[in-house]
C-alpha cells in the first residue's frame, strides 16, 4: 500500500497536470532575491565580540512572517497585495506541502517558486515526490532533525480512511460556509474536519500502534475508502470539491515524480488493489536509484 495520486486529489485537490517543479535551489544571494519579490528580508544574526554567525537556513522563520505581513493595509495597490498574497501563500505550503521536521522555517526555494503566482507547476506530483522522500529519510534516520516532513494532512487522512490503527472517531461536520462556489467546495479530508482528541501517554500509543500495524490482515484495510462505481466521490454529508476528480485520468500514470531534488517513481501498477483491480504479482524490483537521481 502507499499514498498515490489518486489520494492526492482526492485529499489535497492540488493539481497533477503541469510542469514539473524543478529549478535551481542555489540559495546564493537569497536575501537580495526575497527583497526584490517581498520587499524585505530577515535580518542577518549579530556577531559578538570575538564570536561567530550563527548559521542562518535560507528563507525565514514562521513568527517573522508573521510579524511582518499578518495585515494587508487597506489601502494597498496592486502590486503590495500580490506581495501580500504571495507570502500568505508561501507561508502556507511551507506549513503544509513542504513541511520539514523542525515546523520552524519557511525555505526560500518555496518562495522562489512563487516569483510567478500563475506557474502552472504540478503541485500534486510535487507534494508526493516530497512526501514520499521525507518518510524515506524519516525510516533510514538521515533526517537532521530527527522529524519527518512533508503533507501530514495527505498522510493522515489516507491512513484513517484505509487502516483501523490510530484512527480517531470523526464528529459531526461543519456546515461548509460557502456552498455556492464549487472550487471553494472541500476536498475529501473534510470528513475529518473534526475528530476526537487522543489523550493516552505517546509511548503506550506507540507500542499499541505497532502491535496492531504488525497484525493487519488485509480483510481489515479499506481498500476504496472514496467509494466504487457511480458512487465515487460520494462523501454522503457534503458536496465534493469537483477539482478533486477533475484528473482522475492521470491517476494510473507511470512516472517520476519531480520536487527540486527529490525525484520518486509512481507506481501505481504495485498497488492496483487501491483502484479496484486485480492485483497480478508485480514485476520484479529494479534499482532506479542510480540512473533516476543522476
Amino acid at each position: 500500500m502507499t499514498v498515490t495520486l489518486q489520494d492526492v486529489s482526492m485529499i489535497t485537490a492540488l493539481p497533477i497536470e503541469g510542469k514539473p517543479l524543478c529549478m535551481s535551489t542555489d540559495s546564493e544571494g537569497w536575501r537580495h532575491q526575497m527583497e526584490a519579490l517581498i520587499g524585505m528580508s530577515p535580518q542577518e544574526p549579530e556577531v559578538e565580540d570575538g564570536g561567530k554567525k550563527d548559521r542562518v537556513p535560507a528563507g525565514a522563520t514562521f513568527t517573522w512572517i508573521a510579524a511582518n505581513f499578518a495585515h494587508c493595509p487597506e489601502d494597498a495597490d496592486d502590486e503590495v497585495i500580490q506581495r501580500y498574497a504571495r507570502v500568505y501563500m508561501w507561508y502556507v505550503i511551507s506549513r503544509t506541502i513542504f513541511a520539514d521536521g523542525t515546523g520552524k522555517n519557511a525555505p526560500w526555494m518555496w518562495l522562489k517558486a512563487l516569483t510567478v503566482l500563475d506557474n502552472k507547476f504540478s503541485w500534486g506530483s510535487a507534494a508526493l515526490a516530497y512526501l514520499y522522500r521525507q518518510l524515506d529519510d524519516a525510516c533510514r534516520g538521515t533526517t537532521k532533525d530527527g522529524g519527518v516532513g512533508g503533507c501530514m494532512l495527505l498522510l493522515s487522512v489516507w491512513s484513517w480512511e484505509r487502516l483501523p490503527v490510530g484512527r480517531p472517531k470523526s464528529s459531526k461536520w461543519n456546515t461548509w460556509d460557502d456552498p455556492d462556489n464549487p472550487v471553494r467546495q472541500p476536498t475529501w479530508a473534510y470528513k475529518w474536519d473534526l475528530v476526537s482528541e487522543v489523550a493516552s501517554e505517546v509511548n503506550l500509543l506507540y507500542k499499541q500502534y505497532t502491535n496492531e500495524m504488525d497484525s493487519l490482515t488485509p480483510e481489515q484495510v479499506e481498500w476504496e475508502p472514496y467509494g466504487v462505481g457511480t458512487n465515487f466521490g460520494d462523501a454522503h454529508t457534503f458536496e465534493l470539491n469537483p477539482l478533486c476528480v477533475q484528473e482522475r485520468h492521470l491517476w494510473l500514470m507511470r512516472c517520476p515524480l519531480i520536487c527540486n531534488w527529490a525525484v520518486e517513481w509512481h507506481l501505481p501498477h504495485r498497488v492496483l488493489r487501491q483502484f479496484g483491480y486485480f492485483q497480478p504479482h508485480p514485476p520484479e524490483w529494479v534499482d532506479t536509484d542510480t540512473q533516476l537521481h543522476r
